[in-house]
């Protein structure tokens, strides 16, 4: 069951990329840089930077991670991400600023430490996101973003889709992840 939901995920992304006539069509097509908040499941809460290179297509983020276990355990970590925006359309207008709908698939590479605690990861991620875009400059943006972890490494041993046969056994939290990111970007 597990695989067929991995796999039409997949396929679902696959088809509304390949879809989409136009990246970015609606989008400042320069760079662009700016800041986020993000609070997610298992408990996290983080400040990142956001960007995007001229001619790159990818969305590019940098977090600072701050979480809490069901455990009473505490890290601190770091992640980086990098998305493809592979369908993009125009919602509407609210007053001034263009509202737009954006998703694509995307991944995550994560390193959290704490007491006795190390853990590296590696996600794939679908981030689906709500822009407004004012005046063509700034983009303000509210993005929900479940991900799968793939692959872990750390002191509970090595996991693969949260999976660690060593130690725990498969668990929820750790192979199931859910972002919810608000921010804002200046488009140079």
């Amino acid at each position: 069951m597990l695989k067929k939901i991995i796999i039409y995920s997949i396929f679902t992304v696959l088809i509304y990329t390949a879809s989409s006539h136009k990246l970015f069509s609606y989008y400042p097509t320069d760079s662009a840089f700016g800041f986020s908040l993000r609070f997610s499941f298992p408990l996290q809460a983080s400040l990142g930077v956001t960007g995007k290179f001229e001619g790159i297509p990818f969305m590019f983020g940098g977090i600072l991670n701050l979480g809490i276990s069901s455990k009473g355990a505490s890290w601190f970590g770091f992640s980086a991400s990098a998305d493809w925006w592979g369908y993009t359309t125009r919602l509407g207008q609210l007053g001034n600023s263009d509202v737009m709908l954006y998703l694509g698939p995307g991944v995550e590479a994560i390193f959290n430490f704490g007491t006795k605690y190390v853990n590296i990861e590696a996600d794939f991620r679908i981030p689906v996101g709500v822009s407004f875009i004012v005046e063509k400059d700034w983009e303000i943006f509210l993005q929900l973003t479940p991900a799968l972890n793939v692959i872990s490494v750390g002191t509970r041993g090595f996991a693969t889709f949260g999976w660690y046969p060593e130690n725990s056994g498969w668990a929820f939290s750790d192979f199931f992840r859910f972002y919810g990111d608000f921010g804002f970007r200046y488009w140079f």
